[in-house]
């Protein structure tokens, strides 16, 4: 079982390696085009604000993008937007005071008057002082176009969506809520309020994909205090956004690798594979999460008290029905631990009771699923699957003819 169980881990550290290279590959695509480059040049016109200034420019307005001063903006053709109020920063102000110094000779000894006191000179000493400054957001400002990469946002429905949204709100660490966010984001974490904000109406998908960014932000980044530059915290939050959707099927690379590229300052996109190993770690607590969340939700939401009850004796039958089996014959308990018993953790079918009924356990299977011989030369399903099929039927049952498929990928 031990075994098993860490060839799975394995098959799944191999798979989620493979979904964070394809990071590197998406993001080294992107920046090798014409359009990242003229976004580049643009970019470097703006300043780049120290991690104090980062943390005010958060507590004021969390939903902030792209900063710089009023002077700034009108030199590149935008201007800020009347009664929008400056986000304050702190910014240096040398300044220059004069003061009486002890004159000193060549050799650096004090120079003395004929009373033996030090000769007094007057010298300018330059300071380094600090002000408050404003600086303004772009979704404050209007005027010429800033040059833009990829899509504005993503499309597309998704399986099990309010479910699967359940299951995101109980892995975050913060309450997360809608709102119209003014500034064009999609979604931000406020740090000092402890609280996720999405974007209402958007799609199921940018939706989905914006609350994992965040919950990564909520749960990596909530000290202010550590020195983690913002590159860095972005590229660890899309990231794993984008390793998490991909792992259930759903591919956000037009969206997630220009952001990801965005955030890379050189060719080498140091920044990207630093984050790495956290953006591998990361994704895998959170799918372990979801998906053992998921099947909990699932059962709860689909199975009645009685439900339940009927299943209960159905297992009690079978785990019955293997002790006889094994007290009766040591020859057929020999026969378990052969070839025939294997695990289908990644298998999408298995024979039902019935003859000729297939029941569909799904992409993911709990635990080590076992098919054990029944003794008339076939196969019938372990104590897990039949839990599953009778489930199925249960539900099938119960929604009396059945409710419209869902939309999207499974997950």
């Amino acid at each position: 079982m031990a075994d098993t169980e860490n060839m799975n881990f394995k098959s799944r550290e191999d798979r989620l390696k493979e979904l964070t290279d394809q990071l590197e590959v998406g993001v080294k695509s992107v920046r090798s085009s014409a359009e990242f480059k003229t976004l580049l040049a643009t970019m470097a016109k703006f300043p780049h604000y120290s991690l104090n200034n980062c943390i005010l420019i958060s507590m004021q307005k969390p939903d902030a993008t792209l900063c710089q001063s009023y002077g700034a903006w009108k030199k590149m053709g935008r201007y800020v937007k009347k009664g929008e109020k400056g986000i304050k920063v702190i910014a240096p102000a040398p300044y220059t005071i004069e003061k009486e110094v002890d004159k000193l000779d060549a050799n650096g000894k004090v120079v003395l008057d004929k009373d033996g006191e030090p000769v007094k000179v007057k010298q300018e000493l330059n300071l380094m002082g600090f002000k408050a400054e404003s600086t303004f957001d772009v979704s404050q400002t209007e005027g010429k176009e800033l040059p833009k990469l990829g899509i504005d946002e993503l499309k597309g429905d998704v399986n099990k969506f309010s479910l699967l949204m359940s299951v995101i709100r109980e892995v975050s660490p913060v309450p997360i809520g809608y709102e119209d966010i003014k500034s064009g984001a999609k979604g931000y974490y406020h740090v000092a309020e402890k609280r996720i904000a999405i974007q209402k109406d958007m799609s199921e998908l940018q939706t989905l994909k914006t609350c994992l960014h965040e919950v990564v932000h909520a749960k990596l980044h909530a000290d202010a205090s550590k020195d983690i530059s913002k590159n860095r915290k972005e590229i660890e939050a899309e990231g794993t956004a984008a390793v998490v959707l991909n792992f259930f099927g759903y591919d956000t690379g037009a969206y997630s690798f220009p952001y990801l590229a965005s955030y890379t300052t050189d060719e080498s996109m140091k920044e990207l594979k630093a984050a790495l190993n956290t953006i591998r770690s990361t994704s895998a607590m959170i799918i372990r999460s979801v998906e053992d969340m998921m099947i909990d939700k699932e059962k709860s939401q689909e199975m009645s008290p009685e439900q339940e009850a009927e299943l209960e004796k159905i297992a009690k039958e079978q785990r019955a029905e293997e002790k006889q089996a094994g007290e009766n014959s040591k020859e057929a308990a020999e026969k378990n631990k052969s070839d025939d018993d294997w695990p289908l953790r990644d298998t999408d079918e298995v024979v039902a009771d019935k003859p000729g009924t297939v029941a569909d356990v799904g992409r993911k299977i709990l635990g080590t699923v076992r098919i054990l011989p029944d003794g008339a030369g076939g196969k019938r399903p372990s104590l897990l699957d039949k839990l599953k099929i009778e489930k199925e039927r249960l539900s099938r049952d119960k929604v009396a003819g059945g409710a419209a498929s869902e939309k999207g990928v499974a997950i």
